[in-house]
This record gives C-alpha cells, sequence and structure tokens, in this order.
C-alpha cells in the first residue's frame, strides 16, 4: 500500500514506540525511533512529474534484541505498509552496546 509521510509518522507512533527526526534527544529512553530522509525519485509521464516518491530510512535503536522491533513491524502490517528487511548495525554508545535495527519505507506525496 502506498503512504504519504503523514500517514507515515502515524502508523509508527501506533507502535508505542517513541518517534523522533533526524535526532532523538539525550534523554531518550530504549527503545526509539529515529527516521530520515534519504531520497527522492520521481514517476513521470510525457516529461511531467506526476508522482514524487520519498524514501526515508528507520532505525530501531534499542540496548535489547530484534523482539524490540516487533511492535513497528505489527503496525506496519497492519495498515499494509511496504517495508524492507530489517537488518541490524551494533555500536556504542556511552560505553553501552546499542543496536539499530534499519529498514526503508518509500512514501507516495
Amino acid at each position: 500500500m502506498q503512504i504519504n509521510f503523514q500517514q507515515l509518522r502515524s502508523i509508527m507512533k501506533e507502535s508505542g514506540i517513541p518517534v523522533y527526526r533526524d535526532s532523538a534527544p539525550t534523554t531518550a529512553v530504549y527503545p526509539y525511533i529515529v527516521y530520515e530522509f534519504v531520497n527522492e525519485t520521481h514517476k513521470r509521464t510525457s516529461n511531467k512529474v506526476i508522482k514524487s516518491l520519498p524514501l526515508y530510512q528507520i532505525a530501531v535503536i534499542t540496548d535489547g534484541t530484534e523482539s524490540d522491533y516487533e511492535p513497528l513491524k505489527e503496525a506496519f502490517n497492519a495498515h499494509g505498509v511496504s517495508y524492507d528487511m530489517f537488518f541490524g548495525i551494533p555500536y556504542d554508545e556511552n560505553d553501552d552496546t546499542i543496536t539499530q535495527f534499519i529498514t526503508n519505507v518509500r512514501c507516495v506525496q
């Protein structure tokens, strides 16, 4: 299902996980979602742009396991949102081991 940016934000919030754009405050408690704009493609007809299709990267940041992104998957699946496979990237933050579980969602404008 194609969704617009506002629908994407609403669906992410339905997961019950706090949602931030670009970065979270230092007081944020794990897990939380950070999303950011990645790029935009266009659907064209006769050299005219008929739709803009922005891509957003969505990361569930956690000090836990992959079960922490299940509420987001459930919200996406309940609304028929098409999303890429999640993949995890571990890193250190303030001497804690943190994992970003990342996916991408293309919206329509």
